[in-house]
């Protein structure tokens, strides 16, 4: 009998050790250097964004391990999104999100399903506006608005790739205010703008990151805001909406992670892009970068997704940008 009693104490003993060992193991999470995912080319937005928080994620020791930031483009976003798919059940690699991949899924050219994604947070969003040359005589969107329904495709809008988030924007303001602008797209924002400086489009569509140079330099007037509040850094344009146009556009950057990501990562990494968005440098960035935090965790960012997808399928079949599979 007793020596039943020692078999039991040591097993229990030895059940409980190894249970103290399992937190354990998860508390030294990560115990290898990360993979940082960027479905763009090297010094692009969606790359400096991420070069970014890698390098504020080390030198503040959010992170103890070095973070490699890996370019995997093309198909926009669809390599990127092929390498997470084989990645399943990884705890060391993480994806940047933006439209461009979302947009992959929305047209099934990748084998990365909406649902096999690990949603993990919402970090910021970058603000887009519309906006005119300076010495145009439009001041604000009502009175190009009231121009263009004088006849269909009276106004023109230029904007970059067909299908990128300025077309989209410029989309929703056609539909919502009811008019037929003549768009005009060119393979880049940059193109876009160009045009519209030259006196060849009325307006256009653009992030402010890229536009608050012209903006200061009063070579571009803004006419509104396609957000769902007054930009911080622009806080006297209004938006879309306080000018009676119910469109709204929301350009996200976010991180998610392969299918079956371990829980103890999942919480590690929504704990530690919160404490990231806190700190000197991330704050700097947002300075430097117009950018606006935007913070939410996986389970709140999936619900905003969801809608988004939702609006983004409606805008693409809408446009004919996407055709849709037999």
């Amino acid at each position: 009998m007793r020596k039943k009693a020692l078999f039991y104490s040591v097993a229990l003993i030895c059940l409980v050790s190894a249970a103290a060992l399992v937190p354990q193991a998860k508390a030294a999470y990560p115990e290898k250097p990360i993979e940082m995912v960027v479905h763009s080319s090297p010094g692009g937005g969606s790359d400096l964004f991420t070069r970014t928080v890698a390098h504020i994620l080390e030198k503040e020791g959010l992170v103890k391990q070095k973070i490699r930031v890996v370019n995997r483009r093309g198909g926009g976003g669809t390599v990127a999104l092929n390498y997470l798919a084989s990645k399943k059940g990884d705890p060391y690699v993480l994806m940047q999100v933006t439209t461009s991949p979302l947009s992959a899924i929305l047209r099934g050219s990748s084998r990365m399903k909406f649902e096999d994604i690990t949603l993990i947070a919402k970090v910021v969003e970058d603000p887009n506006l519309a906006f005119t040359r300076y010495g145009s005589s439009f001041k604000d969107m009502k009175s190009l608005i009231a121009e263009a329904k004088k006849a269909p495709k009276k106004i023109s809008v230029s904007f970059g790739n067909v299908g990128g988030s300025e077309h989209i924007c410029a989309h929703r303001v056609s539909k919502a205010a009811g008019v037929v602008l003549n768009m005009v797209s060119f393979k880049s924002g940059a193109g876009a703008a160009t045009a519209l400086l030259g006196g060849h489009v009325d307006f256009s569509f653009g992030n402010v990151n890229e536009q608050m140079g012209q903006i200061e330099a009063k070579k571009i007037r803004p006419l509104a805001a396609i957000t769902e509040k007054r930009i911080p850094y622009l806080p006297d344009v209004p938006t879309m909406r306080e000018q009676g146009i119910d469109a709204v556009f929301s350009q996200l950057r976010g991180f998610w992670a392969p299918q079956n990501f371990p829980p103890y990562a999942l919480k590690f990494w929504e704990e530690t892009f919160a404490r990231l968005t806190e700190t000197k440098g991330f704050k700097d960035y947002l300075q430097t970068t117009y950018g606006v935090k935007s913070f939410i965790k996986h389970e709140e960012f999936r619900t905003f997704l969801v809608e988004y997808l939702d609006d983004l399928r409606q805008d693409v079949i809408e446009l004919g940008v996407y055709k849709k599979k037999k």
